[in-house]
């Protein structure tokens, strides 16, 4: 980190040292979500079975899908377009009318290599309109006779659905998505995933003073941010959550390089997040300022 002031930092704790209540409140749980309610669905059962006033999540999922599904807790609700990253991964059960052996499959597939136009299907609540999306890798898993099982690794908002049917046009074959699954979205994948009854055995657990159990499966909302982040002072720490920008004197240090314009994550000297900004000055105009607003606050999500 660029170093402009060392001073000692009071205010708030690490958010490794939360309790429970506190984590709830700044939060968020890696949901398994199975196959049948829709993600609104999914996360409306985290509330109610948490007692939370709110809760949110990133990355909507069908509800013929099932996998991972970020979501937020209360006041982290305010940073959920700031978690979803760009790319995701799915595992797909592609069948066809007929056998197909690998060699097809793999010809196939290396017609959807990097940028492809799509259209989104008619029953998404998207625009019906041509838009470019990135397929990053196809890797068959296995072939069965009809069933292909493959990993696609591509940009948000592809719809696999529809990658399945191009290939089978390109295959000379009818397809269709027998099964889809998320494994990987905003940075999380499967394996810190849990389940709906996981989670209803956890909560109830804590009833029985089980602490720990679920405070495990409760991600700091800063551990979802993959923004850079600026160490603001204790004593800008207020203005800044009740309407003021940030000037360069309330800045401590500041990961770097921050383009102008740029989105980064304005937190505690002992790493709590207050709010997330968009920069108005590059990090090399601010290292050489000594005033001027550098950060325009976009959103408080903790305040102090």
């Amino acid at each position: 980190m660029f170093v402009l002031r060392d001073e000692p930092c009071e205010a708030g704790k690490p958010p490794s040292e939360r309790s429970l209540e506190e984590s709830l409140l700044y939060g968020l749980i890696i949901l398994d979500k199975p196959r049948g309610p829709t993600s609104h669905e999914a996360s409306a059962f985290v509330r109610k079975l948490l007692g939370l006033s709110k809760t949110g999540h990133t990355g909507t999922l069908d509800a013929d899908v099932s996998g991972v599904l970020p979501t937020l807790l209360e006041e982290a609700c305010k940073a959920s377009k700031f978690i979803a990253e760009k790319r995701k991964t799915y595992a797909c059960i592609m069948r066809c009318t007929q056998p197909v052996d690998k060699l097809q499959v793999e010809d196939a597939f290396s017609h959807f290599h990097g940028k492809i136009w799509q259209k989104p299907p008619l029953a998404s609540a998207v625009a019906k309109k041509l838009r470019v999306r990135e397929i990053h890798s196809l890797k068959i898993l296995e072939v069965e006779g009809k069933d292909v099982l493959f990993e696609a690794h591509v940009d948000a908002g592809t719809y696999i659905r529809n990658l399945v049917f191009d290939a089978g046009e390109v295959m000379g074959v009818k397809t269709e998505m027998l099964e889809l699954r998320r494994t990987e979205a905003a940075g999380f994948t499967e394996n810190q995933a849990i389940t709906l009854q996981e989670l209803s055995d956890l909560w109830w657990l804590y009833k029985e003073k089980e602490v720990n159990k679920l405070q495990q499966h409760v991600i700091p909302i800063e551990d979802a941010l993959k923004l850079k982040k600026v160490v603001v002072a204790d004593d800008a720490l207020h203005s800044i959550c009740t309407g003021a920008d940030l000037a360069i004197p309330g800045i401590l240090r500041f990961e770097e390089p921050i383009a102008e314009g740029e989105f980064v994550s304005l937190v505690t000297g002992k790493g709590e997040l207050a709010c997330i900004a968009h920069a108005v000055m590059s990090s090399d105009k601010i290292a050489e300022s000594n005033k001027g607003i550098a950060f325009d606050v976009e959103r408080v999500v903790h305040a102090f």
